[in-house]
């Protein structure tokens, strides 16, 4: 591990830090598995600023990995990791971001359908008809369950 990284637990994290999150992912098959029996193991490396804990069902990480502004609002690409999936949590830098950053972005994510709306069009080309629909009835808990998502500011 490089100098200044050091493996942590999500209570030893704070808002703003950098982190990288091991963590295992669902897997799908289309076709017969050419791998050894039980290896479903989809390992993912996910990099990005440590936005808290979300999730009333199933607590999830929140990692804040794109910000970007279109116009005068701003959107952000989100990971929503479930904690049982984690593997380890690597601390790269502390209060990468500053806490009123963070609180600003994730205001968007808590107060979904108030202030924010979910992009779906850069799902639409892969995922099933009606899915635009059905995200706008979406909870936290649902939008979480995407695992990785954008957000846009609704001004």
């Amino acid at each position: 591990m490089a100098s200044g990284k050091r493996l942590v637990s999500v209570e030893e994290l704070e808002v703003g830090d950098l982190i990288e999150v091991r963590w295992l992912d669902a897997s799908e098959a289309k076709m017969s598995l050419s791998v050894p029996e039980r290896e479903f193991d989809t390992p993912v490396r996910s990099i990005g600023v440590f936005g808290g804990l979300r999730g009333s069902r199933a607590k999830h990480i929140i990692i804040i990995k794109e910000e970007f502004t279109i116009g005068d609002a701003k959107e952000y690409h989100y990971n929503a990791i479930p904690l049982g999936m984690v593997d380890r949590i690597v601390l790269a830098r502390r209060r990468f971001w500053k806490k009123r950053d963070v609180k600003r972005a994730m205001r968007l994510l808590d107060g979904l359908g108030e202030r924010a709306e979910v992009d779906v069009r850069k799902m639409a080309r892969r995922s099933p008809r009606g899915l635009a629909e059905d995200l706008l009835k979406l909870s936290l808990d649902g939008l979480l369950a995407l695992r990785d998502f954008w957000l846009k500011e609704v001004r």
